[in-house]
């Protein structure tokens, strides 16, 4: 079985990627370079990083603060490489191409091109600014582990037939490209960021609009094709890669607290406190709420066990 409806037809496609050639950041914004302008700014947005306010932080002085605030940035770099280069544009370039099996109308294949451009600049300037920042702070980066999202995805995959691998892999990008996430909404707002790295995520924000349509295209044209067995088995998982993505990498924050030599209880308090569970879930469901209108939209919540999965893992009521 291989998971596809042979009656499947594909909605009629209209391209959601205007003006490319004069509006995506690889083809029409500059090298963003640190500049003397650039002193005395947070490198990251302390409204998105609960930890430097913990008083076990605070007593550390306004040199720890700096240097998490690096740490977080670094973080979220990392999770923007790994995304681009090892989940979104392997699944880009399937629907140039084969297109999973599935029945695409030639316009969305021809826009995967240009998406797959996108990501793979994004993370090019992602790798760029870590290099820029590392030699003007001399704050140091680690080795990058694999990111929880990476850890999810694997997990789901063991659990379904080996020929739904690649679906897998195909919703999970259906998610992270259809989140709303408060790094790219709210850093480039933030006047105590540095001016480089707001404009940066500003320009990765204005294409993940595009991305954003794109991939909600994406899921209403693929959902039908797929078989009822399929649909159910797949389902459920959305769940999973929402929190995936959006809930908080305990093990990178725990890396990057080690660094600064806090100990090892120190650092589960600095996490525990930090991240209380419920305002982690509201912030969860406020990133995914376009998403899960998307899974309403499409179908994928007509599953009852789908459903009790989102209920079980509080994203709906």
């Amino acid at each position: 079985m291989n998971g596809l409806r042979p009656e499947g037809v594909p909605t009629e496609y209209r391209s959601v990627i205007t003006n490319w050639d004069s509006r995506s950041a690889v083809r029409s914004k500059p090298r963003r370079q640190l500049g003397n302008e650039d002193t005395g700014y947070n490198f990251f947005s302390a409204t998105l990083t609960p930890e430097v306010t913990h008083p076990l932080v605070l007593a550390r002085g306004d040199g720890s603060i700096q240097e998490l605030l690096i740490r977080r940035l670094y973080s979220y770099l990392d999770f923007t490489t790994i995304l681009e280069q090892e989940i979104v544009n392997p699944v880009v370039l399937r629907l140039s191409r084969d297109a999973f099996g599935l029945t695409l109308p030639g316009g969305m294949k021809f826009d995967a091109y240009r998406i797959y451009c996108d990501e793979a600049y994004h993370a090019l300037f992602s790798v760029d600014l870590k290099r820029q920042v590392e030699l003007r702070t001399g704050v140091r980066s680690s080795n990058i582990p694999e990111p929880h999202f990476g850890r999810a995805i694997r997990q789901v995959k063991a659990k379904v037939p080996a020929s739904m691998g690649s679906l897998v892999e195909l919703c999970a990008a259906v998610v992270s490209e259809t989140l709303i996430s408060g790094t790219l909404t709210k850093i480039p707002a933030d006047p105590t960021v540095t001016s480089v790295i707001r404009e940066a995520i500003a320009d990765h924000a204005a294409d993940e609009r595009t991305h954003h349509a794109y991939f909600t295209k994406t899921l209403e044209v693929m959902w039908p094709q797929l078989d009822k067995a399929t649909r159910r088995l797949l389902g459920p998982h959305f769940a999973d890669f929402i929190l995936a993505f959006l809930i908080p990498d305990r093990s990178a924050q725990q890396r990057f607290l080690i660094h600064m030599q806090f100990s090892r209880d120190e650092v589960e308090q600095v996490i525990h406190e930090s991240h209380p569970r419920n305002a982690t879930l509201d912030s969860v469901r406020h990133g995914a709420r376009s998403t899960i209108r998307l899974l309403q939209r499409t179908g994928v919540l007509d599953d009852s066990r789908t459903v009790g999965h989102f209920q079980h893992l509080e994203l709906i009521s």
